[in-house]
This record gives structure tokens, sequence and C-alpha cells, in this order.
């Protein structure tokens, strides 16, 4: 260890003169007193000066008596602090993190604590950028971008209201996307969306919001909760943020999800009207499609289905229709309302809720 005569006296000095009482100082003798600040000082510039050279082991070393001598006081959150920067610096991220733990708990007085935010937030930054923590100090273990999710959450635990709290959010959001692990990634979003309003990441974070829902309506089976959430998430990008490129999209994808809204009640109208024997019912959907999206294909396609239906309620018959007979239409009685048919069925084809039977005690 390369420590100068007159530091390493200085730095003796500083554990000599911490008394066993010292380990856990008052608030009021927290700071560090005017005697010791020059001491203090000149060890951290001395770690400082080992660190550019890259004698890291003795810089460490240096710091350790920093730490010894200054415990439970400021100085020993700056040792603490420069020691988990300096093991940062080398891909420790793992010591690097317990030191802040240790911070966090037990310094919560330090008015540098910005910095030990800022030193979490960069860990958090390497890892998503898919660094690789170096074990024992040498051995490089597999990247883990996942990590860092829970990293820039622990930043903003730590800082809710600081300067990158809606950072860490945003950068935790982009993280979960690009691995896909879309559940995740809506959460921090709908996090930041409803706990950072003012945050300048509010356009990005709906414009991947409403992509996250359009995907969950997509499909075979028609999702119209997500669908209308994407459409909200849209519109709402596009009246807060007019200005902002991504609010260019918002009209057009709107309009694709009522198209897709429109197709998907089409559909329903052709299932009604050829699976069900339901005219009533196909009509139904198919006057909901050209509602919904007026100017769409569907709904064009639409107003040709309501034109076969008036022209012919009967379905073209299939071969099942052939060979099992027609599906049993339902009845519409009292003045076209639609009523019970059967003992599951109602006038629209829906499978109708059967009560259960009365319990015991309720019978009683």
């Amino acid at each position: 260890m390369n420590l100068r005569p007159e530091l390493l006296l200085l730095s003796c000095l500083l554990v000599a003169c911490a008394s066993s009482d010292d380990e856990y100082r008052p608030a009021a003798r927290y700071a560090t007193e005017p005697d010791r600040r020059p001491v203090v000082e000149s060890v951290l510039r001395q770690a400082d000066r080992q660190a550019a050279a890259g004698e890291h082991r003795a810089a460490l070393a240096t710091l350790e008596l920093l730490i010894k001598g200054e415990a439970g006081a400021e100085g020993e959150a700056q040792g603490l602090l420069r020691k988990a920067r300096l093991l940062v610096d080398r891909q420790q991220y793992d010591p690097a993190g317990e030191i802040l733990d240790d911070l966090y708990a037990r310094h919560s007085a330090f008015p540098d604590f910005q910095q030990v935010v800022e030193l979490q937030f960069r860990i958090a930054n390497e890892l998503a950028e898919g660094k690789r923590r170096m074990l024992a100090g040498w051995f490089p273990w597999f990247p883990d971008r996942a990590h860092a999710i829970g990293l820039y959450e622990k930043t903003l635990k730590l800082a809710p209201n600081g300067p990158l709290a809606d950072e860490s959010l945003m950068r935790a959001g982009r993280v979960a996307l690009a691995m896909d692990m879309e559940p995740r990634a809506a959460e921090v979003l709908e996090r930041l969306l409803s706990d950072y309003p003012t945050s300048k990441h509010l356009p990005e974070a709906l414009e991947r919001l409403a992509e996250l829902r359009t995907k969950e309506s997509l499909g075979p089976d028609w999702d119209q909760a997500s669908a209308l959430e994407a459409a909200d998430h849209w519109r709402t990008l596009a009246d807060q943020f007019p200005r902002d490129p991504r609010a260019l999209r918002a009209g057009r994808e709107i309009a694709a999800l009522r198209d897709r809204a429109a197709r998907a009640r089409l559909l329903l109208a052709l299932f009604y009207w050829e699976r069900r024997n339901n005219p009533e019912a196909a009509k139904l959907m198919a006057n909901a499609c050209r509602t919904i999206a007026p100017e769409s294909a569907a709904a064009k396609e639409a107003e040709k289905l309501l034109a076969l239906i008036q022209k012919d309620p009967n379905p073209p018959a299939t071969l099942a229709d052939r060979l099992l007979g027609r599906y049993p239409r339902p009845r519409i009685d009292n003045g076209g309302k639609p009523t019970v048919v059967g003992e599951d069925l109602d006038a629209l084809g829906f499978r109708k809720d059967v009560p259960k039977p009365a319990t015991e005690t309720e019978r009683r």
C-alpha cells in the first residue's frame, strides 16, 4: 500500500482518536469535527490518487482506515461512498450494492445522500446496458439486464421525489419491454403516469402503454377492455401533447382500433346468422359494426349482410345443416322484444345464467 508517511500517520491518528463510544454517534456529532476535517480530506485525496494510478487495492485499504476511524460519522459515509464508487468502476456491483444498502440504513443524515442515489442509478444503467458483474473482482458473470429493473425501483424508493424518480421508472419500463416482460413494463409505466403526471417522459410512456394494450387486444379473441385502454392512452397523448411527434400516430392508431372493433362485431354477426340461425342477433351486431366505424370496410360488409338478411333471414345451408339439421332459431315475442328461448338461451342466442338451487338455510 503506497501511503505517504504523513498520511499514514494521519490515518493512524483517525483510528486512534475514534473512541469505542464513537461507533454510533448521536446526530449532533454526526458531522465531521473541524479539527478532523483536514485529515479526512487528505485521506480521501490519497485514495483518489491511488485509484487514478490504478492502485485499487491500495485505495481500498486507505479508505478502510478512514471508515474505521470515522465510524458512525459523516467521514465514514464519505469513505463508504468512495469505496462503493471504486467497486462500481471495476464492475463489482454486488459488494458495491451492499455498501450502498449500509449507507441507506445507517447514514440517512449524510449531506451527500444524492450521490448515493446517483451511484445506485449508475449501477442500474450499467446492468441495463448489458455490462457483466465481476465476481471476486476478475471473473465475468452472465449479463443480467432484468436485475436492473429492481435496482431502478430501489433508486425510486430511496428518493421518490428526487430528480431521478420518473427517469428510473421510464428506464425500468424500457428494459422490461426489451426483455419481453410486458406485464412488468405495464406496471411501471402505469405507475409513472399516476405518480408523476408532470414528467417529461409522459408522451413516451403513453405511447408504450398504448402499444402494449393494442397488442393485448389482438388475436382471435377481441379484448375490448384492452382496446379501450389503448384508445384512451392514444387520445390522452394527442390531447395533452399535440406538438409531440408521437401524437401524430394517435389519430391513425385510434382509427385502426375502431376498425378492428368493427370487424369483431361483423364476425359476430356472421357467426350468429350462419352458425346459430339467429338473424336478430346478426342484425344487432352488424348495426353495432356500422356505428363503431361507419367509414370502414367492415361497415360496408355489414351493410351487405343486413341487405341479405332483409331479403331472406334464412342463412345459406351448410353441410352440417344438411347432415344434422339447422340450428333452432330463437323466438321473438312481446312486440319484438327478446324473450327466453328454451332453458339455457335467451332470444339473441346468449347462454343465460341458471340460478342455483336455494340452500337449506335460504329455504328456512
